[in-house]
């Protein structure tokens, strides 16, 4: 007989029931209002039918409308028993960090324009901003200093590298522009991320209102 232990967290009228052995990739990320999400969506359609209407083809694999948000730390592979202790930690800086307006200024290839990865819209990077994103990462990662090099950002999609590749320079569109966008950031969330054959999924595990 195989017995399988599990970890019960309970909360509120939720019971979730977790294999002890089993790990999580976890993230702390902003959400995204849902009439910000449309206005990239179209940004995304807009670049698709660029591509689509010199090359046939277009070599972006785009972020799912569901899945956009702002990382503000990425925390890797973690322990389902220690996630209990991740909340506590998360509503405590979350507690303490007042709400603020997030501005998206750009859209363009990143983060190298020159041999990019990605297309993805930038923030600025505020004050309350930056505080928060430090005090995220000195409180769930005390073994290094924060990382400066933070960069508030949307990935709106992935670039096949193979196939943009394909297409010489002068032919690819020309997609850099100023934007001026903005949302109220009033919380914060614990997300899962879960790595399929169909691309990644995220989870809302748990919210946390700022002050």
């Amino acid at each position: 007989m195989i017995i399988i232990s599990f970890l019960m967290y309970i909360e509120t009228k939720a019971v979730i029931c977790y294999p002890r052995a089993m790990k999580k990739r976890i993230f702390i990320s902003i959400g995204i209002p849902e009439s910000t999400k449309n206005k990239l969506v179209a940004f995304t359609e807009e670049i698709s039918n660029s591509f689509n209407t010199f090359n046939d083809f277009c070599p972006i694999k785009w972020t799912w409308k569901d899945n956009l948000h702002v990382t503000l730390f990425f925390l890797g592979e973690i322990e389902v028993e220690e996630i209990p202790s991740i909340f506590n930690i998360v509503e405590e800086i979350a507690g303490r960090n007042e709400s603020f307006v997030m501005n998206l200024n750009s859209l363009s290839y990143g983060p190298n324009e020159k041999n990019p990865k990605m297309v993805w819209v930038k923030g600025d990077k505020t004050d309350k901003l930056t505080k928060l994103q430090t005090d995220l990462e000195k409180n769930l990662l005390n073994v290094r200093e924060p990382d400066n090099g933070f960069a508030p950002h949307i990935t709106l999609g992935r670039i096949t590298q193979w196939e943009f590749k394909k297409i010489e320079p002068e032919e690819r569109p020309d997609i850099k522009k100023d934007i001026s966008m903005s949302f109220n950031v009033d919380s914060i969330d614990v997300m899962e991320s879960e790595l399929k054959r169909s691309g990644a999924r995220y989870t809302v595990l748990k919210s946390f209102a700022l002050k």
